[in-house]
């Protein structure tokens, strides 16, 4: 009975369904592309469901389309039929189980795996909306500008308020690194700028980042805010996605935050900044600036917070570097990595800052 499944399958003569997929049964002419587009057109073809005010449709259809188109072009990457399947999970209505598994069975042959749902996301322990760094196939992006920093923008040695355990954390993905800690050196989520995108997006389709603010502040941009952040953590698990294609989404969802909202307003700017955005990179060296001259107005300069002025200095260092109104004056040197200008001039100014005064008698 197998075998003539599977020959009517190979032929083209039956659809094989979700649970035969993971069964193992070949895809619909032996080809996943014409599963898609065969699935896709059934899908376009089904009847509506009753509606749903939670469920947005126009959406639904919108990223079957686009995964249809997708598997027709010859053109089309494995890594890009990942990202347009991913779409299409975060569409689908919450009843549509057996479609879910079936995309799941995409995702697992084209050498990906499937993000947790939205729920799943809010349940997971710590609210991690990413897989165990040790499990399937990586999906680590490619390096984007500042990607590789292990610390922004200058590295200085752990200080008390900075322990090594709680950068480790970060690094193997146990500990998620708020905004200002970004600012005070601590690395990335699993020391990638591509992970801790896709994990704040993951964070924020949870709830996780929305539960200490009150609800009514989230009612007139959270449609919005779930749009912009899908987006995100699709473009942030495509291997080839660069800062071209992250700049503009990380704009629209940091506009679509409530002005109370400021974990997230510092957070997209930060992004912003380490994907190469000149005013940015300003506007976090300002903000680095004011925050550690905070505690030495209250006392005294000795307990300013060097780490946010290494950060400041780091970033002033880079867009230095590149001024072009520097003509014709002593340039800044200028490393290959924008990180490794940050990190030589950050280290150096706030070594000087360290030093003892020293006084010169006539």
């Amino acid at each position: 009975m197998n075998g003539r499944i599977i020959r009517d399958i190979r032929a083209g003569r039956r659809l094989p369904k979700a649970l035969e997929l993971e069964a193992g049964l070949p895809f619909y002419w032996d080809s996943i592309r014409a599963d898609m587009c065969i699935w896709v057109e059934r899908m376009l073809r089904r009847k509506a469901e009753e509606p749903d005010p939670s469920w947005n449709r126009p959406g639904y259809l919108m990223a079957l389309r686009s995964l249809r188109d997708g598997a027709r072009d010859p053109r089309t990457a494995d890594e890009h039929l990942v990202g347009l399947v991913l779409q299409v999970v975060d569409a689908l209505p919450p009843w549509a189980l057996t479609e879910k598994r079936r995309c799941r069975v995409y995702l697992s042959r084209l050498g990906a795996h499937p993000l947790p749902t939205d729920e799943e996301s809010r349940w997971t322990p710590g609210g991690s909306a990413d897989l165990d760094a040790d499990t399937g196939t990586d999906r680590q992006a490619a390096p984007v500008e500042a990607d590789s920093l292990v610390r922004h923008p200058a590295s200085i040695p752990p200080q008390a308020n900075d322990p090594p355990e709680r950068m480790r954390d970060i690094l193997v993905g146990r500990a998620w690194p708020e905004a200002v800690e970004l600012l005070r050196g601590m690395p990335f989520f699993k020391g990638s700028l591509h992970e801790d995108m896709r994990h704040y997006a993951g964070r924020l389709l949870g709830g996780i980042e929305r539960d200490g603010y009150k609800p009514d502040d989230w009612n007139d941009c959270e449609a919005s805010i779930i749009h912009h952040a899908r987006h995100l953590r699709q473009v942030a698990s495509i291997r080839t996605s660069t800062q071209w294609d992250l700049r503009p989404i990380v704009d629209r969802l940091m506009l679509a935050f409530p002005t109370a909202y400021h974990e997230g307003w510092l957070r997209c700017s930060y992004y912003r900044a380490a994907l190469g955005v000149r005013e940015a990179k300003v506007d976090i060296a300002s903000t680095a600036v004011s925050l550690a001259l905070v505690p030495a107005e209250a006392e005294s300069p000795p307990k300013a917070d060097y780490q946010l002025i290494a950060t400041a200095l780091g970033w002033l260092a880079e867009v230095a570097a590149g001024d072009p109104a520097l003509a014709g004056q002593p340039r800044p040197i200028r490393f290959d990595a924008p990180e490794d200008t940050a990190r030589h001039y950050g280290q150096m100014l706030v070594e000087f800052m360290r030093m003892p005064p020293t006084r010169s008698g006539p």
